[in-house]
């Protein structure tokens, strides 16, 4: 194995070399960068399967504790500010950061929850959310991330689910949390109410600053049998296709899932903090969703990263957030780069501190990021936009785009983790570059199952341990892989996961629907919405704006059918009585 690597190096290299002395100037930075600083290793095992590594070296997962990998550095900056609320101006230094973790761990503890019990935390991006999130970890407990923006059907669904004994909610939600506790959380559980200055706490929840002052004075948390291997957080996710389903990522899934990462971008795109230089990012992207949390939040703090909380995204009052701070960079869904692009009243100035920024959830075309350079007379060397690619069961990190030169591509895989592409006619891998199929991932990263689905995770991780994404995909002559499409039927709103089960569920339960089948159409602003298409009842009359009206106020907006609703005569279905999704996105054309 070793000499078919060095092997394929050599000749790689060559490559790049003869490539670069024949090309352009922009063209020979590209190649060596491409060819000698970062190159995949392929490898064909002997029974068909090729199997792409990372080119950023070999990983060994480390046995810590998500919280201590969190805390890893805080010695080294514990002077410097961590989180600041961007609405009401709250800090907490690293220092002060880290002890409120504790003591937040203590507290929950001494108010009756034990190793192992789950608590759901439904929180926008505030510090306390964070600092409640490494609480609950410290204490040996699960943390559930709920959506904050989920009516209270949704937060009910979630809460039984996943069997939560606590709720750490905000102060605007605390009302649908206490709604949605009824009869899903046990008798006489603890709801604790974070101020978020909109109002005051409901009466017989307890005040979350509260953990903070008792905890000061309890005893240090005793830690019993616990390991790297047991579950710390259980976010929720409709896999390939279904219901939301928890996802049990464990401590090793989450840590090893950062220095993975850490290994591909380190000194490439982030620095460590330092006496004469930090870090400073908004976290717009929610901290409940893994790509916020474990992308961003987590491994940025464990490097020292100032990180400005941004509960809601308001058009006004992020672009003053990009004046008042000096941004150093910043962690993007599509619609974000469109409203940089759309908007009139970004600056140029509002930029000149960014060095890179990171864009994930689903893939962006060549034309958008060159309308942001146009736009902001930037470029490459200006600022870097650099492309990932993961998702919650891989905690979430597979791939990253780390050059900056390769817009719409993912980029390689990161370490440690593996990567097939295989034909989902076929089930065998593909040959070739540019041929497509269903991208494969196994690593250390890769979740330990879903919670109380053991059928669901059967069907997703195959074959000694591949997880099967879902996504369509391909690579290129260098390795570089590109997302193309998808197999699964989640629809991404916003990078939200919309399943169509769920919509096609409730639409079901309208008096005046037989059957019901939703897709996602292309949307400008959201990437996808939702359509439905509808098998009235015989004698009823159901119209488009009393469908979308049934389902406004059920679910989340992102979920609302802002892509239409159409009546038919039956919903096509194969021999099993699958819905045939593809038929209806082509009554869409």
């Amino acid at each position: 194995m070793t000499s078919v690597r060095q092997v394929l190096r050599c000749a790689r290299r060559r490559l790049g070399q003869l490539t670069s002395e024949s090309g352009t100037k922009h063209l020979n930075r590209s190649v060596r960068c491409a060819s000698t600083q970062a190159q995949h290793e392929m490898v064909d095992n002997g029974n068909g399967k090729k199997i792409f590594t990372s080119p950023y070296g070999e990983y060994t997962p480390s046995e810590m504790f998500v919280h201590e990998y969190v805390w890893k550095n805080v010695e080294n900056h514990g002077n410097l500010t961590a989180l600041v609320c961007s609405v009401t101006g709250r800090k907490y230094t690293y220092s002060q950061a880290r002890d409120a973790a504790n003591y937040i761990g203590r507290s929950l503890l001494n108010i009756g929850l034990r190793k192992g019990d789950t608590v759901a935390l439904i929180a926008p991006n505030y510090p306390e959310s964070v600092l409640a999130f490494l609480g609950i970890l410290e204490a040996e407990l699960i943390v559930t991330t709920v959506n904050p923006f989920y009516t209270p059907y949704e937060i009910s669904r979630q809460l039984k689910s996943s069997g939560a004994a606590a709720i750490i909610a905000v102060t605007e939600i605390a009302g649908n949390a206490l709604e949605a506790a009824k009869g899903n959380l046990p008798p006489g559980a603890s709801v604790i109410v974070i101020d978020d200055g909109t109002g005051s706490s409901p009466e017989g929840t307890i005040p979350f600053m509260d953990l903070i002052t008792r905890g000061k004075s309890l005893p240090p948390i005793k830690h019993g049998a616990v390991s790297v291997n047991d579950v710390a957080v259980l976010p929720y996710s409709s896999g390939t296709t279904g219901m939301p389903k928890g996802v049990m990522l464990t401590h090793k899934n989450l840590v090893s899932n950062m220095e993975m990462t850490e290994m591909t971008v380190d000194e490439r795109m982030w620095k460590t903090s330092s006496a004469t230089f930090q870090e400073v990012m908004p976290l717009i992207l929610p901290f409940f969703h893994i790509f916020g949390m474990n992308g961003l939040t987590l491994p940025r703090l464990a490097r020292g990263t100032q990180i400005i909380t941004v509960p809601k995204f308001v058009p006004e009052q992020f672009i003053q957030l990009l004046a008042n701070h000096k941004m150093t960079g910043m962690y993007l869904v599509p619609p974000l780069l469109l409203f940089f692009n759309a908007s009139p009243f970004v600056k140029k100035e509002h930029l000149e501190n960014m060095h890179h920024a990171v864009i994930g959830a689903a893939p962006m075309a060549k034309d958008d990021f060159r309308r942001f350079y146009d736009k902001f007379q930037l470029n490459q060397d200006n600022m870097k936009f650099c492309q990932g690619y993961g998702l919650t069961e891989t905690s979430p990190v597979c791939c990253f785009e780390v050059s900056g030169t390769k817009p719409g591509s993912i980029g390689k895989t990161i370490p440690g983790c593996e990567v097939r592409v295989v034909d989902p006619t076929t089930n065998k891998d593909v040959a070739r570059p540019g041929e497509t199929g269903e991208i494969w991932i196994k690593g250390p990263h890769v979740m330990k199952g879903y919670y109380n689905n053991e059928a669901a995770t059967q069907s997703m991780i195959v074959e000694d341990g591949w997880l099967k994404t879902g996504d369509i995909g391909h690579y290129d002559e260098e390795y570089d892989f590109y997302i193309t499409d998808r197999l699964k039927e989640l629809i991404k709103v916003k990078g939200f996961q919309v399943a169509p089960a769920e919509l096609e569920a409730l639409l079901r339960s309208h008096p005046g629907v037989v059957e019901a089948g939703v897709v996602g159409v292309p949307d400008a602003r959201c990437g996808e919405v939702p359509k439905a298409f509808i098998v009235p009842k015989k004698g009823s009359n159901p119209t488009v704006e009393s469908i979308q009206n049934f389902v406004k106020g059920k679910v989340s907006d992102y979920k609302e059918l802002k892509g239409g609703v159409s009546f038919v005569d039956s919903i096509p279905k194969n021999a099993s009585g699958k819905i045939l999704r593809t038929k209806l996105k082509e009554l869409c054309k």
